[in-house]
């Protein structure tokens, strides 16, 4: 089978709760919300990030990887996104005020610097071990965003992150046969629907009628759930979700697929 491991499943974090970030193997990941606790010393053989987009929750660790680990990398580390995604970072993170620009840093005795803005294309493939890929895929939410499909041995998992009401998504899944998991957010509980309309999240409701657009049976976990809401959102997607069942992720996870 294939395996990701999930780092953090949260939509925001608490004592005990980290952010998105999926460790696709031993040196690629997706998001980087929790990469210290997530992985240890193995921060300093990260080769690259796939964001999904510019929220602080899924770019945070980012800084830390590069302020910890900084003597110990022997390579730059890659942030692959999409192009707007990665102007933002470079505008208004990684940008000499917020923290420093380490794509203007070379490591330890290196030519090398130690960062590499790397954009990537909806839709196109690209390596990330042997018999593993990953490509972009479009979703809709507040800033530029992407999910990923990612294939191990022929057999694919779809990643979302954080996304709203969407056509994309759904043909993406409804033609890829390869596809047999996905992983998709619902942050706030009914109740706040507006605020998840002007937040472009989903609530179980919005995602019950997300998933009638589904042909075909597929394993759904859900993540991004924010922890002060847990328990209600729980009892509502159990309640809207009930034709089609919804697995909560939790940090730790390891999703076979």
């Amino acid at each position: 089978m294939a395996q990701i491991t999930v780092l953090g499943a949260n939509g925001t974090k608490a004592h005990d709760r980290e952010t998105t970030c999926f460790a696709l193997n031993g040196t690629h990941l997706i998001d980087a919300g929790n990469l210290l606790k997530g992985m240890g010393e193995e921060c300093a053989n990260i080769d690259t990030i796939w964001l999904t987009h510019s929220h602080l929750d899924h770019i945070v660790d980012i800084a830390y990887v590069l302020d910890a680990y900084f003597e110990k990398r022997k390579r730059p580390l890659r942030i692959a996104g999409l192009t707007q995604t990665l102007l933002i970072l470079k505008k208004h993170f990684l940008n000499e005020l917020i923290w420093p620009d380490f794509s203007r840093i070379r490591l330890l005795n290196s030519e090398m610097y130690a960062v590499e803005y790397f954009p990537i294309e909806i839709g196109k493939r690209y390596v990330i071990g042997e018999n593993e890929h990953i490509e972009a895929f479009k979703t809709n939410h507040t800033v530029p965003s992407c999910g990923y499909v990612v294939t191990k041995m022929g057999r694919s998992i779809a990643i979302t992150s954080d996304t709203y009401i969407s056509y994309s998504v759904w043909d993406l899944l409804n033609s890829r046969k390869d596809i047999n998991t996905l992983i998709i957010e619902c942050s706030f509980h009914n109740a706040l629907e507006a605020l998840a309309k002007e937040s472009k999240h989903l609530t179980p409701k919005l995602l019950a009628m997300e998933l009638e657009k589904l042909k075909r049976a597929i394993d759904i976990y859900v993540n991004h759930i924010k922890p002060n809401s847990e328990s209600i959102i729980i009892q509502e997607l159990q309640a809207q979700t009930a034709t089609q069942k919804c697995l909560l992720l939790k940090d730790g996870d390891v999703i076979d697929f």
